[in-house]
């Protein structure tokens, strides 16, 4: 079993969504994350018209889910076709190896788990 993290831009996380919905995964956690890369971060006007300020950190979503070691390819090209524009600094997709799970509510242990 693999689990798959994918930081992405925050925008495109709900493209991200529909296109592994078309793979009928057991599951999929995201959660809203911040970091630094290539994309320029956007300038924020501040209220009141007192000018504007360049945040230290790009709001973005990070996406991890877990899955049998066949399905991985598939999970990996969803999330590039339907988050990827072609420019630098676009996120990173890490693929790691998890070695059990556990299903808390059954108690069901590996790829059944899922």
């Amino acid at each position: 079993m693999k689990k798959i993290e994918a930081v992405v831009p925050h925008a495109r996380v709900e493209r991200a969504f529909a296109a592994l919905k078309e793979l009928d995964l057991g599951g999929i956690t995201y959660f809203e994350s911040k970091g630094r890369g290539e994309i320029p971060r956007p300038k924020i006007h501040s209220g009141r018209g007192t000018g504007t300020y360049t945040p230290e950190f790009n709001v973005n979503s990070t996406i991890m889910v877990v899955v049998k070691d066949s399905m991985v390819e598939k999970v990996i090209e969803k999330i590039l076709e339907s988050t990827s524009s072609g420019l630098k600094g676009e996120g990173k997709i890490f693929i790691s190896e998890i070695e059990d799970v556990i299903d808390v509510g059954t108690k069901k242990r590996g790829e059944s788990a899922l």
